[in-house]
C-alpha cells in the first residue's frame, strides 16, 4: 500500500480545492430526502413567488471584485421544513420582503471540478492581542438599506426546538463557492435540527413557525429597534430560541449551512474583509455580507435577550458557532460575551482554529491584532485547545496549512508560535495519510508559502524531508512539484474554461513559491522520483525554482552581511567626529574603538535570520562563509572603506573590490596564496548545486567577464591569511569541506 492517500480519501481536503473547513462547511444543514424546495417554484399565481429584492451579488475571484453597484438584484427566497413527514418538502411557505445580505463568490468552478478529477484518477497526491480602542475597526454600514420584515402569509408550520448535529466527519475538503452568475440568499427555518440527518422528533419542543421565522428574519434582517420585541415575540407569540435558519444561495442545489440565532446576531465588523457568516453553494458555501445592527449596544441587548432566554451559546457546528462567528468577525463586544458565559463550552468545538477565508480577502493588521488576541484568550482559558486533533489527527497547524495565504508573515508566525508553546505538534501525521502540516502545506491548492515558511524554521533538515510511512519519497517538495504540475497540465488543456484559467493563472506563482520555501528550508531534490515519464517532468519543474533561490542568494549574503555590520558601522560613524586626530586617521581609530564592543553572537543571530537557505551543505558553508567575512570586517578591516573595496583593475576592467579575507592555499611550492571575497566563495557553493541538480539559467551577478575562472577552488583549499605579530602571514584553513 502507498503512503500516498487513496482516491476514495479525496473529501480529506486540500487537493480538492478547499481550505480546510469548506466540507465541513456543507455539513451543517440538509441534506435529508425531505430538503426544502425552492419556493419560487412552488408559488403559483403568485407574482414573484416570494422573491425578495433589493439584494445584490458580489462575485469574488483571485483577480477581480464586482462591486454590488455593477450587479442585477437577484431574489432572496425564505424555504421552512415541516415538523414529520414527507410531506415536509411540499409545506414550505414563502413570504414577500427585503433583502438578506450580500453573497460573495469565488466566481469559477475551479475546486469543484478539480474535486471530480482527483475522484475520477489514481493520483498519489489524492489527501487519505489587545488594540487599543483608537485602533478598533470602525463598524462597516449594512450592505443595503435596512427594512421591515416580510408579509408572510397565513398558513404556519410547526417547528421543533432544539438542535442536534451528528459528530463531525474527521476529514476536511470541498470548496468555495464557484460557479458564476447573479445569486442571493435562500433562507430557511432547521425545523429538527438534525441536519438533513433522518432521527425521532418525539419529545422536542415546538413553537409556532410564524413567531419562530418572524424573529429569525427579524434578527437576519436587523430590524429589531429593541430587544423588548425580543421578549415579545418569545413569550407573547411562543418563537422557538432554538431553531437555526437554513442558508443557501438561491438557485443552487445541496446542503444548508444552519445557524443558531445567537450567531446569526453577531455583526462582521471588518467590513466584510473577512467572512463570518456562510451560505451552501451546490455543495460548498459562499459567505455573506450581513447588514450590521444600528448600534453596539443593540447587538448585545438582543443576544443577551436570547441568551436569558434559554437560546443556546453552543449551538450551531464548525464554522457556525456563536464563537466561531464572533471571532471571524472581529467582534470584541460579542466575544467577550460569550466567553463570560459560565454556559460557554470551549473543547472539542475548533474554538481555535484559524478563521476561514476566500483567497481575495483582505484582513488588515488591525483584524490580525484582534484575531491573535482572542486565540490567546481562548488558549489562556484552556491550554488544550492548542492540542486539539480531529478523528482524522489533524491538528490546528494541519488545518492552518489549509488556509488561502491572505495573512501576514507575522500573523502566520505569532499564530503558530502560540499554538506551539502550548503543545501542538508540528510534526503530527494524520491518519488518512501519514502527513504532516507540512505536507499539507505544500498540497494546498492556494500555495500556502507563509504557513510552509514558519513551519520550516521550526524543522529539522529529517522532518523537512519526510516521507509518508508507506512513500519515504512523498516529501513535501514532491507534494508541491505534484501540486504544480496538476495545474499548469490544467491550464494547458484545451477544454479549462476561462474562469478556471484565471484562478490557476493566480494561484500557480504562490504553489511556485511554496516550492521555493521549501528549497531554501533544504528540500533535497535528489529524493524526488525520475522513474518515469511524470516523475521526471514534475523533478524539472522544481529546477526552475532552484535557479530562483540560488539567484537570489548573493541578495541575501549582502543583506545578512550589512545587518550584522550595522552597529559596527553606527557606532564607528559615531565616533569618528568626535576623536582629535586628523580627518585619513579617525575613520581607523573609530573602526577599531567600535570592534571592541561588537557583538559577534549578536551578529551569528543576525546573519542566521537573514539568510533563508539552511539544513544543506550549501547553506552551512554560506553561512560560515559569511560568518568569516563579518568578523574579519570588524577584526582585521581598518576600516569600513577596506570592508566596501576601493576600484581597481581585475582582467582588464576596472572594477570594485571589497574585502579580500580569503584564500586559497597555494601549497607547498611556496607560491604566493591566492585572496579571494565572500562573493567568490558565494558562487563557488553555488555552482556546485548547478552541478549536482542540473540547474540551468544561474547568473554569476559580478565580474562576469572573467566568467567563473576566479571562484574555481576545492573547498579543502579554502581559508584565510592570518599575520603574527611578527608580521609573519599564515595560512589557515576554514574546515568547509
Amino acid at each position: 500500500m502507498s503512503g500516498r492517500p487513496d482516491t476514495d480519501m479525496a473529501s480529506a481536503g486540500p487537493a480538492d480545492g478547499g481550505d480546510g473547513d469548506e466540507e465541513r462547511a456543507g455539513q451543517d444543514g440538509g441534506g435529508d430526502v425531505r430538503r426544502p424546495v425552492d419556493l419560487e417554484e412552488r408559488q403559483e399565481g403568485r407574482p414573484g413567488g416570494g422573491a425578495v429584492n433589493n439584494v445584490v451579488v458580489r462575485q469574488r475571484n483571485n483577480a477581480s471584485m464586482t462591486e454590488p453597484s455593477h450587479m442585477p438584484s437577484p431574489a432572496i427566497h425564505l424555504k421552512a421544513r415541516a415538523v414529520d413527514g414527507p410531506q415536509a418538502a411540499a409545506s414550505s411557505s414563502s413570504y414577500t420582503g427585503v433583502g438578506v445580505g450580500v453573497v460573495k463568490r469565488a466566481g469559477s468552478p475551479l475546486e469543484r471540478e478539480e474535486h471530480k478529477r482527483a475522484k475520477g484518477d489514481s493520483q498519489r497526491h489524492q489527501p487519505a492581542a489587545n488594540l487599543p480602542s483608537a485602533q478598533q475597526p470602525q463598524r462597516p454600514p449594512a450592505p443595503h438599506p435596512a427594512a421591515g420584515v416580510g408579509v408572510l402569509p397565513s398558513t404556519g408550520l410547526t417547528l421543533s426546538g432544539h438542535a442536534h448535529h451528528p459528530p463531525p466527519l474527521s476529514c476536511l475538503g470541498g470548496g468555495v463557492s464557484s460557479a458564476g452568475g447573479d445569486r442571493a440568499i435562500g433562507a430557511g427555518i432547521d425545523g429538527d435540527g438534525s441536519d438533513g440527518q433522518q432521527g425521532s422528533r418525539q419529545g422536542r419542543q415546538t413553537g409556532d413557525s410564524y413567531a419562530s421565522r418572524q424573529l429569525s428574519e427579524s434578527i437576519i434582517r436587523r430590524t429589531i429597534t429593541d430587544a423588548q420585541q425580543v421578549t415579545q415575540l418569545i413569550q407573547q407569540k411562543g418563537a422557538d430560541l432554538n431553531v437555526e435558519p437554513l442558508l443557501r444561495v438561491t438557485g443552487t442545489t445541496g446542503r444548508y449551512q444552519a445557524y443558531p440565532l445567537v450567531a446569526l446576531c453577531i455583526d462582521n465588523l471588518t467590513d466584510n474583509s473577512l467572512p463570518s457568516i456562510w451560505a451552501g453553494d451546490c455543495g460548498d458555501a459562499s459567505p455573506v455580507a450581513m447588514p450590521t445592527w444600528e448600534t453596539p449596544g443593540l447587538q448585545l441587548a438582543v443576544m443577551r435577550a436570547l441568551i436569558q432566554r434559554g437560546a443556546g451559546i453552543n449551538g450551531g457546528s464548525h464554522l457556525s458557532r456563536p464563537i466561531r462567528v464572533a471571532l471571524a468577525s472581529c467582534n470584541r463586544a460579542a466575544f467577550n460575551l460569550l466567553m463570560g458565559h459560565p454556559g460557554i463550552q470551549l473543547r472539542g468545538r475548533e474554538a481555535a482554529m484559524q478563521v476561514r477565508t476566500l483567497p481575495t480577502d483582505q484582513p488588515t493588521e488591525a483584524h490580525e491584532a484582534i484575531l491573535l488576541s482572542f486565540y490567546r484568550q481562548l488558549i489562556q482559558r484552556d491550554t488544550t485547545l492548542a492540542t486539539e486533533r480531529d478523528l482524522g489527527g489533524m491538528n490546528l497547524l494541519h488545518s492552518a496549512a489549509l488556509r488561502p495565504p491572505v495573512w501576514s508573515q507575522q500573523f502566520i508566525e505569532s499564530y503558530i508560535d502560540l499554538l506551539v508553546a502550548n503543545g501542538a505538534d508540528i510534526t503530527a501525521v494524520d491518519m488518512m495519510g501519514g502527513r504532516t502540516p507540512l505536507h499539507f502545506a505544500a498540497l494546498c491548492p492556494c500555495g500556502s508559502h507563509r504557513v510552509a515558511a514558519s513551519l520550516c524554521r521550526r524543522l529539522t533538515a529529517a522532518d523537512i524531508n519526510r516521507g509518508t510511512p508507506n512513500d519515504p519519497t512523498y516529501t513535501p517538495l514532491t507534494v508541491a512539484a505534484e501540486r504544480l504540475d496538476e495545474d499548469i497540465q490544467q491550464l494547458q488543456e484545451d477544454n479549462t474554461g476561462q474562469a478556471v484559467r484565471d484562478r490557476l493563472t493566480v494561484r500557480i506563482p504562490h504553489v511556485k513559491t511554496t516550492i521555493r520555501v521549501l528549497l531554501q528550508a533544504g528540500a533535497d531534490i535528489a529524493l524526488m522520483l525520475t522513474a518515469t515519464e511524470e516523475d521526471r517532468r514534475r523533478r524539472q519543474l522544481v529546477l526552475p525554482e532552484y535557479a530562483t533561490v540560488l539567484n537570489n542568494l548573493p541578495d541575501d549574503v549582502m543583506a545578512a552581511i550589512n545587518a550584522a555590520l550595522a552597529p559596527q558601522r553606527s557606532l564607528a560613524a559615531l565616533l569618528a567626529p568626535r576623536l582629535v586626530v586628523g580627518p585619513q586617521e579617525a575613520p581607523i581609530f573609530a573602526w577599531r574603538i567600535a570592534s571592541y564592543l561588537f557583538d559577534m553572537a549578536a551578529a551569528t543571530q543576525t546573519i542566521t535570520g537573514s539568510i533563508p537557505s539552511r539544513h544543506s551543505a550549501m547553506a552551512r558553508r554560506v553561512r560560515a562563509a559569511v560568518e568569516h567575512s563579518v568578523r574579519s570586517s570588524v577584526y582585521e578591516a581598518s576600516s569600513n572603506r577596506e570592508v566596501v573595496g576601493e576600484m581597481a583593475n581585475v582582467g582588464g576592467e576596472m572594477v570594485r573590490v571589497p574585502l579580500q579575507c580569503f584564500a586559497i592555499n597555494a601549497g607547498q611550492q611556496g607560491g604566493q596564496h591566492r585572496l579571494l571575497g565572500v562573493r567568490e566563495v558565494v558562487h563557488r557553493a553555488r555552482l556546485d548545486e548547478v552541478a549536482q541538480h542540473g540547474v540551468a539559467g544561474l547568473v554569476k551577478g559580478f565580474n562576469e567577464h572573467l566568467g567563473d575562472d576566479d571562484c574555481q577552488f576545492q573547498w579543502q583549499q579554502l581559508g584565510c591569511v592570518e599575520r603574527g605579530r611578527d608580521g609573519r602571514a599564515t595560512f589557515t584553513p576554514l574546515q568547509l569541506t
